[in-house]
């Protein structure tokens, strides 16, 4: 990395701001923050003294990524543990897991993580106790669903998690026998039960902050505990300068502790706390979203509350109190009802920019509701690319109708709403977010390029309360910037998906650089 007193120059760049009209074409950085925006001539003859020189060579150079909704702390955690993204049947688990076990000492645990059913070529449908008992009865199991709501556990892993079989989600059978199969409640204390070194984890933060770095992404909205946020603390004071920022949201369980310390959003530099994080229902994929109607492709289930409405409210109210934004979780349209009845009732301060976290299956009347209570709407466009294109788990999950009301990006940024972009780490990559967004399967719900870029730039940074300092390219802010490979201007929407970086700037440091 390069020193915050030697200035930075940009030149030929074709510069994307949204809340400025740029005229130059090139940019002088120099102690963190952006110092001038001009032309590539003025700015040459104007900069004095020792200085980087990058030629952009006329390609896109934008704001770095904001990923609003990420879970890059949970990967690090699981940096040991077996990617099962790829695997494309019941089958191709199964063997795996048994070349896996065959190579594993007896007792030791196999973790892996990623596996999405829905995608599998033979059965589509969860793996169970006894499928992973087939594979091995000598060592515990487990393995995380690619929506991080659901996993399943082989019967030594059941043994060893001892999760009481009353718990919310811990599935049994008509003969009241474990299936293996762990949702919410269940699964969250079985992953609270598996122990997770400072050794691997430091590991694994070290190959998150270069995904980061490689995606452009510059700063990442958080759910951590409260132990999780003192360890990510004391191990990145071990860098000199940690690259990406942390904005994270505290689990509500903490919440009343928080408040008794006194700690607000002010508190914290690089990491720092921006409020709490409730979860008011489960996923689609796990069939724990809470719906009114049941699902199409299980009418025995409407999904799960996790919370009342009573209990939410008073959450609501103390939180508001306290200036510590939400960050409510609400997928299924009972859910969000839920939330913004709860909202209303605890009449809470607009300035918090309290969020709905993924708001998926929306209702046109929530739309003037959400305006009025000035929500920040954070939203996931990865989850449209994965599941809810033609033909794909979400029209399976809910049926034609219902499908087409799923994230309707188009029609709420149309009505002025701040829709914040974040990934969840489904994949953690903005550009298949972006072409997502811009691929809606609902012509009235595409977004252009543009729009889809502010929502994971400027309007991430309004819902972490810091839009005047960085998520946009404009004098004086924090000098967060990318260049891209390719000129947006001119890229065609099925061409989104091989925009790479090729410089990548975090408040004022050179971090990634592969242009000469």
């Amino acid at each position: 990395m390069y020193s915050y007193d030697k200035a930075i120059v940009i030149i030929n760049a074709n510069i994307i701001s949204f809340s400025e009209s740029i005229t130059g074409n090139a940019i002088l950085i120099k102690n963190g923050k952006i110092i001038k925006i001009s032309s590539s001539r003025e700015i040459l003859n104007g900069v004095k003294g020792k200085y980087i020189l990058i030629d952009a060579h006329g390609r896109s150079v934008l704001p770095a990524f904001i990923d609003a909704h990420t879970h890059l702390i949970d990967m690090a955690k699981r940096v040991d543990w077996i990617d099962l993204s790829k695997v494309n049947s019941l089958e191709g688990l199964k063997k795996v897991l048994q070349t896996i076990a065959e190579k594993t000492r007896k007792g030791d645990w196999i973790l892996g993580y990623g596996w999405d059913e829905s995608k599998w070529l033979d059965e589509r449908r969860y793996p169970t106790k006894k499928d992973l008992d087939e594979v091995s009865r000598d060592h515990p199991i487990f393995l995380r669903r690619i929506d991080g709501h659901m996993a399943v556990a082989n019967t030594k892993a059941l043994e060893e998690l001892k999760i009481p079989k009353g718990t919310p989600g811990f599935s049994v059978d008509t003969k009241g026998n474990p299936t293996g199969v762990l949702k919410e409640d269940a699964f969250l204390l079985a992953e609270k039960r598996l122990r997770i070194s400072v050794k691997s984890f430091r590991k694994g933060l070290r190959r998150i902050v270069r995904l980061a770095i490689e995606k452009g992404v510059v700063m990442c909205h958080e759910t951590l505990s409260l132990d999780d946020f003192l360890l990510i603390n004391l191990l990145a004071s071990e860098w000199k300068h940690f690259p990406i920022e942390i904005y994270t949201f505290i689990l509500e369980s903490f919440m009343n502790k928080l408040i008794d310390l006194g700690i607000t959003r002010e508190i914290g530099a690089i990491i720092r706390v921006g409020g709490i994080k409730i979860f008011v229902d489960g996923s689609i994929g796990a069939r724990t979203a809470a719906l009114y109607e049941p699902y199409s492709d299980d009418p025995s289930t409407k999904g799960m509350l996790l919370m009342s409405e009573d209990d939410l409210l008073e959450i609501c109210r103390k939180a508001d109190k306290a200036s510590l934004q939400l960050a409510i979780h609400a997928i299924g349209d009972r859910a969000i009802d839920v939330v913004l009845s709860a909202l209303k009732k605890a009449q809470i301060n607009k300035e918090n920019r309290h969020r709905i976290e993924h708001f998926e299956l929306v209702h046109d009347e929530y739309i003037p509701e959400v305006k009025n209570l000035g929500i920040v709407l954070s939203m996931q466009p990865n989850f449209i690319g994965q599941w809810q294109m033609p033909g794909g788990m979400y029209e399976k999950r809910l049926g034609k109708i219902r499908w087409k009301s799923l994230n309707p990006l188009g029609k709420l940024m149309k009505e002025g709403l701040i829709i914040a972009f974040g990934s969840d780490c489904m994949p953690f990559d903005p550009f298949f977010g972006l072409w997502s967004a811009v691929n809606h399967p609902i012509e009235e719900n595409k977004l252009s390029i543009f729009d889809a870029v502010k929502a994971y730039t400027l309007h991430s940074a309004y819902a972490a309360h810091i839009e005047h300092i960085t998520g946009d390219i404009k004098e004086s802010n924090l000098a967060n910037i990318i260049i891209l490979n390719k000129e947006l201007r001119k890229i065609k929407s099925d061409d989104i998906l091989n925009l790479r970086i090729l410089c990548m700037i975090a408040r004022g440091e050179l971090i990634y650089l592969k242009v000469g």
